[in-house]
């Protein structure tokens, strides 16, 4: 059962943007399974709507994963008002304004599960969009409130691959960035997602001061740099609003135990 849920994770995996279809043997033998393993586990998950069959007998996501998706959305807390305060806040500071919370313990990105701008030119995240978790102020928050080895783990397993000239590739320097993050409670990045931009995030907490997710407030970097202690105020005390709205008592709390 146990390894049936794991290819199962693993299958969906397999399901991007840039490869949204695939087939029987390419399943098969990207994962090193018997054909006739993965063409009854293919066909299974498809029976239950978490992929479709296409008419040249390939497969594709399936719509139940949407159904899923906003279930866990409501779970959560994220509700309209929650989307009006992140969206009111977009528009007061003339910014980007998004909520994220860890993927998974095995993975290395941060999973939006809010977000709101006042750009009509700049990048859009959807729900479920996953932002790299080394890059983003939201992962460097995140990140830092786990325990060294298992920061360690992850950069052997996932690299520090950069996304722009600016991005930390240095695990020294990495390493820095999370310690002044926890003892900041405030992490930041200068352009290196995106060039010319900055972000800060800081934690939307739980019971016993455990982070849940975090907020991250984005907007060009010279405007970043006059503004940032408005921006750390402002970012904290509208995580204190979602707060009070609900939201963190609804996200289930990450065990980030042992800092160092």
């Amino acid at each position: 059962m146990l390894n049936t849920i794991a290819r199962t994770g693993t299958v969906l995996g397999l399901f991007t943007a840039e490869t949204p279809e695939w087939g029987v043997t390419q399943v098969a033998t990207t994962l090193g399974l018997p054909k006739s393993t993965t063409f009854d586990l293919l066909a299974s998950l498809a029976e239950i709507g978490l992929l479709q069959q296409t008419t040249d007998d390939r497969y594709r996501l399936g719509w139940q994963l949407l159904v899923i998706r906003r279930r866990l959305i409501n779970s959560m807390g994220v509700d309209d008002q929650t989307q009006r305060t992140v969206a009111a806040l977009a528009q007061h500071l003339n910014a980007a304004i998004t909520i994220g919370a860890i993927g998974a313990y095995d993975s290395w990105g941060v999973i939006c599960i809010a977000h709101a701008s006042a750009s009509q030119t700049g990048p859009v995240l959807a729900e479920g969009a996953r932002l790299r978790g080394h890059t983003s102020a939201l992962g460097k928050f995140l990140i830092a409130q786990l325990s060294w080895p298992k920061v360690h783990q992850r950069i052997e397993q996932y690299g520090l691959a950069p996304l722009t000239v600016n991005s930390v590739s240095d695990i020294d320097v990495f390493r820095q960035q999370l310690t002044c993050a926890r003892e900041n409670d405030l992490a930041v990045e200068h352009g290196e997602t995106v060039i010319g931009q900055s972000c800060l995030a800081v934690g939307i907490y739980g019971r016993e001061h455990r982070v849940l997710a975090a907020l991250s407030i984005c907007t060009p970097t010279e405007t970043m740099h006059s503004r940032h202690e408005e921006f750390a105020t402002i970012a904290r005390k509208a995580a204190r609003t979602l707060l009070k709205q609900g939201i963190s008592s609804h996200v289930p709390p990450v065990n980030y135990r042992n800092h160092r």
